[in-house]
């Protein structure tokens, strides 16, 4: 732990070296396939969210875009006292966007939001073995734990954003509109479903830093792909996402355009609601239903070269899980699929309620009509529905709490950009997991066990132990795991990250 404290402080001073006069300048249009559920950092569980919620909230430690190699960030010192205990440094002179010292109290404050009834967190099952915050003074505080939590400084530096503690006078429908954080953007207007705008915090602690950032940082929601792609084209946006492969050559072929591709975090899956009965529940139709999949065909389909083969449920960037061991999952077989069919007494098949977003993935609308097709060779009759993430949200969650008992599956991705494995596997599997269809008791304790083993080597082995229990419980069905490809306009530099977040001072208009 010593040497990764050295690593840090040598990190900060090259980062925070050398300011130079520009000012801010310009202003950058963003176009997402969504928008944040809720500005407020400290209940959803989202990846639009996660990338949106820094512009205004500064998160403890920061992850170098492409290593996922954690930094100093509003904290600019972290110690491990024990297997238990983590101690933390705050920044000298950070300031919340109304003028408010940023302190300890204000960590206390925010990270103790998580566990408040009130707001109803679907984080909880992340920090649930967080057992205290403990402020040694101003700037020094202490993160108390349960069990030992190797994997602790990669949850705050995703989940970790700190709020000004003046919002406990505040409602929560206020503060979803609004930015009460130290970060370097500050929230000016919210028209929802169309746009978001946002202004330079002038009082960013690390505004020497970065002085080239935009003045002015536009979020517009464009939820189909071809839209996004005509709106880059047209000069209305500068950047979008999740730029299907078919787009790449037309937009390649555009002189004031660029596009950037980079190996990323997300993995896209099928997943099955088990946790109230149904066909689902059976083991042998999960697995049949993978057999079913065609994963291959998928990724060369619709995909293109921006995917990858993939056998596991955990990114390469975890603190710890990932398996190069894990080298196959079903393949494609029919023969063996109807043959579980029939062993499950569904021969016959039957009718399931088959769901996915629109425009929040690489083709994942034409990938869900696909699979349709796929299943219903065994007798799984699904026609798609693809919704907006809204709606999307809500169907989930009427599968997961049992208000909706009817036979359903789904097409989604999962990210993971904090590189914490317990994300992963309790956001995923568990049995209270924001993104969980399932609830297998003998799961939640081997993921438990192995979240709670110090011994690096002992722990790695836990969470092999881990994944192999999924592949042979068919829990999820992997598809692939995706590049994040970007269109740009070459009127901008751009800074591409791995794990899904965008950085608005890695963006300058030239």
């Amino acid at each position: 732990m010593r040497k990764w404290l050295i690593i840090l402080f040598a990190v900060a001073l090259v980062g925070l070296a050398a300011p130079r006069a520009e000012a801010f300048k310009g202003t950058v249009t963003v176009a997402l396939s969504g928008e944040p559920l809720s500005m407020d950092p400290h209940i959803q569980s989202e990846f639009i969210g996660t990338m949106i919620w820094p512009w205004g909230y500064d998160n403890l430690l920061y992850a170098e875009p492409g290593t996922g190699k954690l930094q100093p960030w509003l904290a600019e010192k972290m110690e491990r006292l024990s297997a238990q205990a983590f101690k933390f440094t705050l920044r000298a002179g950070a300031k919340f966007n109304d003028g408010t010292p940023v302190n300890s109290a204000a960590v206390k404050y925010s990270l103790g939001r998580i566990a408040d009834p009130k707001i109803k967190s679907r984080l909880i099952p992340y920090f649930k073995d967080i057992k205290e915050i403990e402020v040694v003074d101003d700037r020094t505080f202490i993160v108390h734990t349960t069990v030992p939590m190797n994997g602790l400084p990669n949850l705050l530096r995703r989940w970790g954003h700190v709020m000004n503690p003046k919002t406990k006078e505040m409602d929560l429908p206020a503060i979803s509109r609004s930015t009460h954080g130290s970060g370097p953007y500050v929230l000016k207007s919210w028209t929802k479903g169309q746009k978001m705008v946002f202004e330079a915090n002038p009082l960013w602690w690390n505004n020497k830093a970065y002085p080239n950032r935009p003045q002015t940082l536009v979020l517009r929601r464009i939820q189909e792909h071809a839209t996004r792609v005509k709106s880059l084209q047209a000069g209305e946006v500068d950047i979008i996402t999740a730029i299907p492969a078919h787009f790449v050559p037309q937009i390649k072929a555009d002189p004031k355009l660029d596009v950037v591709n980079v190996p990323a975090v997300r993995i896209l899956y099928v997943g099955f609601f088990t946790a109230h009965g149904g066909p689902f529940a059976d083991v042998k139709v999960r697995q049949a239903v993978n057999y079913a999949v065609d994963a291959e065909s998928i990724r060369k389909t619709f995909l293109g070269g921006f995917a990858e083969p993939y056998f596991q449920m955990l990114h390469p960037w975890v603190y710890s899980g990932y398996s190069k061991k894990m080298t196959s999952w079903y393949p494609y077989d029919l023969g063996k699929a109807k043959q579980l069919m029939k062993e499950a007494g569904f021969e016959k098949g039957f009718k399931a309620h088959l769901f996915t977003t629109v425009g929040r993935y690489p083709s994942d609308k034409e990938t869900c009509e696909a699979i349709t097709g796929m299943v219903k060779k065994i007798g799984i009759d699904a026609p798609c529905n693809p919704v907006n993430f809204p709606l999307y949200r809500q169907t989930f969650t009427a599968f997961q709490t049992g208000k909706r008992k009817d036979p359903g599956f789904y097409y989604q991705g999962f990210g993971n950009g904090a590189g914490d494995t317990s994300v992963s596997l309790r956001g995923m599997g568990a049995c209270k997991g924001a993104w969980s269809p399932h609830c297998f008791k003998e799961y939640d304790a081997m993921v438990d066990k192995a979240i709670a083993t110090a011994d690096v080597e002992e722990q790695q082995a836990a969470f092999e132990k881990v994944s192999q229990w999924m592949r042979d419980n068919a829990t999820h069905k992997p598809v692939t795991k995706v590049h994040d490809v970007f269109g740009v306009n070459k009127r901008v530099n751009f800074i591409a990250r791995h794990d899904e977040g965008l950085d608005p001072w890695d963006i300058a208009v030239k």
